[in-house]
């Protein structure tokens, strides 16, 4: 009779250590589970302070990491030839921010240096509009009855007038409405100010004879006016109703003067408007504006597919236009009935998890995006708690860790731990994060990281020496690293190539319906030595009786046992932080021909 410990899997505290199913520890503590042996992580490095003793988010930008003492989410913006390497985070209790490379990374941190509104402010309503007649086309006739004043406006329509004004049924009277936008120093667009009252404007030929003279109130602080490092300065862009075609009145290019002028007249011909504006539904993220946003500013942001914006607040979810990172149309708006707790992407789709049902969100443009509500009632438990393995979202719940693929949502804890023990660790506060396929559960409340492998279901949960504020996935090469909660240093996960995490692994108690004895113990591993510890319990008196061993080599060796027992277990200990250990399997026998 022997006992062969070989599948090292992970614990499943549901169950009592008698009941475990075989293969499955009572402690596995900074183990890895994808080879199929007992190995440690390597110890993670330090990637530095970055100036800052509150840390709790993290983000790497060009060659520096941006820091923030409150949860904040940052991704780059997802343009095309992206000369300046746009940047905007988002968190729940700020203005949405942009930052550009040309000074982001100054000084020596923290980072990012210098920070601007994301948001484009809407203009107001202009000021005033007085109407009078147009000085190009008011002079004193020449002797020929017909004489031109020149293109005067350099508009290239040479004004006329005839000796003998036209009859008033000869003119062509039009209603019209002003408009106009901010162009900042960066050449980002406003959405379009809210229309003037109807004016009255009289044309003749190819000539508007009425001049429109608008007063613009003063631009606020939050527009960006000057840019000293591009030298660019921002603008007003005037717009003008037209008659389209289909009947309907659009609004056509004006002109466009200093956003510092602030006065204009305007004597354009309808027929020499120029095109209709792209932006006039363009308004910013949700902010601390709270009559605009009741719900609070954008909470988070995330690029969903490879190119397309989405960010959240309390109830809404918005889509930022394509190639225009700051403008985030309401048209794009998709309104919950519950509260969102947090998104994720999911492939090409977005995950929206909520305070009630979770919801998959799937489409190639803002304007065609729709919503699935899932048949499952699963409330998403903590903002942190949601991450991507594999295409699949894993989140966070009262009731366990789910993962959403597809269209399905499972429960991939309860098979190990009930909901009871769940609770306890206080899902609404959990921190999640993912590495090598694995999902990365942090638990604060009650200092405990749990690891879960999204691939294979049943490897059961383990533990690991992880004391994470918040974690950050490094796209770039699918590392992990976090800000720990002690230092509030950057730490990179598992990446020291001389050092290793001190393991801990205890298997469950294999109980026998007749007393035996084991006296006789093997060790195969890929690096010796390994500390393995054999323990049973005294038949009599319950007393536990172990013997610890430093084995050197893949020999059996003796267990100075005499006693037969009904319950037996193996632990192994760890040496030291630089022994690397490799375990393939572990025996117990009564004989050495029963080893293998």
């Amino acid at each position: 009779m022997k006992i062969l410990f070989n599948a090292f899997l992970g614990t499943a505290p549901k169950f009592d250590e008698e009941q475990l199913p075989d293969g499955y520890s009572v402690v596995s503590n900074n183990t890895k589970s994808e080879r199929g042996i007992l190995e440690p992580w390597a110890l993670p490095t330090s990637l530095g302070s970055f100036g800052r003793s509150d840390t709790k988010s993290m983000h790497k930008y060009r060659d520096q990491w941006f820091t923030w003492p409150e949860i904040t989410y940052a991704v780059n913006a997802p343009l095309k030839n992206d000369a300046y390497d746009y940047a905007l985070f988002a968190s729940a209790n700020s203005e949405p921010r942009v930052v550009y490379n040309l000074n982001a990374e100054e000084g020596v941190g923290p980072y990012p240096a210098v920070t601007y509104p994301l948001n484009v402010p809407v203009p107001e309503k202009i000021d005033s509009v007085i109407t009078g007649d147009a000085e190009h086309w008011y002079y004193e006739p020449q002797e020929e009855g017909v004489d031109s004043t020149g293109d005067t406006d350099g508009d290239g329509i040479v004004g006329l007038k005839p000796s003998q004004d036209p009859e008033d049924s000869e003119y062509d009277y039009s209603e019209v409405a002003y408009s106009y936008c901010y162009v900042d120093a960066w050449g980002r667009l406003s959405a379009l100010a809210d229309p003037t009252d109807i004016v009255k404007i009289r044309e003749w030929e190819y000539v508007n004879t009425t001049a429109v003279t608008l007063t613009f109130p003063t631009p606020p602080d939050t527009l960006l006016l000057t840019d000293p490092l591009r030298g660019t300065d921002a603008k007003i862009r005037v717009f003008r109703t037209n008659l389209a075609s289909s009947g309907t009145a659009v609004y056509q290019f004006v002109a466009e003067i200093p956003a510092t002028q602030s006065t204009y007249t305007d004597t354009t011909y309808s027929g020499d408007l120029l095109d209709s504006p792209i932006n006039e539904d363009w308004v910013g993220a949700p902010d601390l504006n709270a009559e605009l946003y009741p719900n609070g500013p954008m909470q988070k942001v995330v690029v969903m597919g490879s190119d397309i914006l989405v960010g959240h607040n309390k109830r809404i979810l918005c889509f930022a236009e394509p190639d225009a990172f700051y403008a985030w149309p309401v048209k794009y708006y998709k309104v919950f009935q519950e509260d969102i707790v947090t998104i994720e992407t999911s492939g090409s789709n977005l995950v929206v998890l909520t305070t009630g049902v979770p919801y998959v969100v799937q489409g190639v443009h803002p304007e065609s995006m729709d919503a699935a509500r899932l048949a499952d009632p699963v409330p998403c438990s903590s903002p942190q708690g949601a991450t991507e393995v594999a295409g699949a979202v894993y989140f966070t719940s009262e009731t366990g860790l789910h993962r959403i693929e597809g269209y399905s949502i499972a429960n991939v804890s309860t098979g190990f731990i009930d909901n009871d023990a769940w609770r306890k660790l206080d899902p609404s506060t959990m921190i999640l994060g993912n590495y090598d396929n694995k999902v990365f559960v942090r638990c604060p409340t009650v200092d405990k990281t749990l690891v879960f492998d999204a691939l294979d279901p049943n490897a059961g949960i383990r533990t690991v020496d992880l004391r994470a504020e918040s974690f950050v996935e490094l796209e770039e090469t699918n590392d992990l690293a976090y800000v720990d909660s002690d230092t509030r240093e950057l730490m990179l996960f598992d990446s020291s190539e001389d050092g290793f995490m001190e393991l801990g692994w205890e298997s469950k108690t294999y109980l026998f319906n007749d007393p035996v004895c084991f006296n006789i113990a093997k060790v195969r591993a890929n690096t010796y030595p390994v500390k393995v510890r054999v323990e049973y319990d005294h038949a009599s008196t319950g007393e536990t009786v172990g013997y610890t061993k430093l084995v050197e080599s893949p020999s059996f060796f003796y267990l100075p046992f005499n006693s037969r027992a009904f319950r037996w277990r193996t632990v192994v200990e760890p040496i030291s932080q630089a022994a690397k250990l490799e375990v393939r399997d572990i025996q117990l026998a009564q004989s050495p021909e029963e080893l293998v």
